[in-house]
């Protein structure tokens, strides 16, 4: 019987009787992060045996290595199939995608991916929702194939919101176990509705991809400040001189306000109107290749309320069937690449319930951190940003503070199975407590390194 074969107490029992060599601790990690909904709260405890006698590094280094072993590909190197079946983490529904891989594509190392998100509208039929999803991918296939890139198409018969949100992330997961993903280089991109997903996925979840690149998609994320949150993901958009629904006007004022607060945004208007432009295509993809996700980039900002999770789908659609979500499942909102905000207790005053952090390390171990109504604030921290060696010099809201960092197995393993993400490692957790307020700076310049 095979590690991964074996019941969860047989295998601490097994691993504690001796190490394990490379290829048995991966399969031991690969069991222990896909039983990530199975298994609550996580059993950081049996993979300490399995562990012992490794450092933090050695471990990540595997981590970040990919699965013991994968899966035959569902497809041939090159070939693009449609109607592969997909079904959400998050919520009932199921549904398919396409998917298209590179021609020379080996399990033996990572490969970027691209999730493609189709337009149409929230009420489409799931006929058409993957009829549409077939279409769409096939305007980047060439480009793909050219650049290197897996590229995939999941279908929505439930538009880009919530719903379609579990979509996108339950596609990443699945395409990381059945593929060898890297972690790092995960990128969005769409044209109309897709080009709105693909806006917000840069909203929400800016820390989960290198890059998003909207086309022809997108609203007025000025109007509400919430385009604050591009401050930490690069994006590539293009639309047309002539689209509707004021589309071009929204690109327009966004790309002003970018270029003001020198974001790493390019926004390019083309002649013509609500279209795929062709030549752009390419550029999406080379813009992607140029922007690995950066983890542990030194300016991150901060910015949520309320339960920072999502438990339940926007307001049903008169087409659309009833929905049941998995309550222990949500879809997280509070991480930020290395700070976490916590929710504000019950009871918080709305007035009270936008947190907001500008947090950056610098050389020389020293944090710094401007915070607006944050009581409580975790840190995620890696050897990147400090040593973890020494005490850290902490300047949260102008007043410094002298702190040290623990680092443990439980801070490199945990976030990454929370959000199934083998890229999201850490070496050491710091919570504070924070009794002031600052007001923060308007972010300027790119957050990158």
């Amino acid at each position: 019987m095979t590690v991964l074969g074996l019941a969860a107490g047989a295998l601490g029992t097994l691993l504690a009787m001796a190490p394990l060599d490379d290829a048995a601790l991966r399969t031991a990690l690969d069991r222990w992060f896909d039983a990530r909904f199975d298994v609550k709260p996580p059993d950081v405890k049996s993979l300490a045996a399995v562990t012992k006698g490794r450092s933090l590094a050695e471990i990540e280094a595997l981590v970040r290595g990919g699965r013991a072993s994968y899966p035959p590909p569902p497809i041939a190197p090159g070939e693009l199939v449609d109607g592969l079946p997909l079904q959400c983490d998050h919520v009932d529904y199921a549904t398919t995608m396409s998917l298209q891989l590179p021609k020379d594509y080996d399990a033996a190392k990572g490969w970027p991916l691209v999730i493609v998100g189709h337009g149409g509208n929230a009420e489409m039929s799931q006929e058409r929702a993957e009829a549409t999803a077939r279409s769409y991918v096939r305007e980047f296939a060439e480009a793909a194939l050219a650049k290197g890139f897996i590229v995939a198409a999941p279908a929505s018969a439930r538009g880009w919101m919530w719903i379609g949100n579990s979509v996108l992330l339950s596609a990443i997961s699945k395409l990381s176990r059945d593929l060898h993903v890297d972690p790092d280089r995960v990128y969005v991109t769409g044209h109309s509705m897709g080009g709105h997903f693909s806006w917000r996925a840069g909203l929400y979840f800016a820390d989960r991809f290198g890059a998003v690149a909207p086309m022809s998609g997108g609203y007025d994320y000025v109007a509400d400040r919430s385009i604050l949150a591009l401050f930490n993901v690069p994006g590539y958009a293009t639309h047309g001189r002539d689209e509707p629904y004021g589309i071009a006007d929204h690109n327009r004022k966004m790309k002003a306000w970018l270029e003001e607060h020198r974001f790493d945004w390019t926004i390019v208007e083309k002649p013509g109107g609500h279209e795929i432009f062709a030549d752009e295509v390419p550029r999406v993809f080379d813009f992607c290749a140029a922007h690995p996700r950066d983890l542990y980039r030194p300016r991150v900002l901060a910015r949520g309320g309320g339960s920072m999770k999502v438990d339940a789908g926007e307001p049903k659609k008169p087409s659309w069937p009833d929905h049941t979500w998995r309550s222990d499942r949500p879809i997280e909102l509070q991480r930020f690449h290395w700070v976490e905000l916590l929710p504000a207790k019950a009871g918080t005053p709305a007035a009270s319930d936008l947190q907001e952090v500008l947090a950056e390390w610098k050389p020389g171990n020293r944090i710094e951190l401007t915070t607006s109504k944050v009581r409580e604030l975790r840190l995620w921290l890696h050897p990147k940003m400090v040593d973890l060696a020494k005490p850290i010099e902490l300047v949260i809201n102008g007043e410094q503070r002298k702190v040290t960092a623990k680092p443990s197995l439980e801070a490199l393993l945990l976030p990454a199975r929370a959000l199934d993400d083998r890229g999201r490692l850490f070496h050491a957790r710091l919570d504070l407590k924070i009794t002031t307020d600052r007001e923060l700076p308007e972010p300027s310049g790119a957050a990158e390194r």
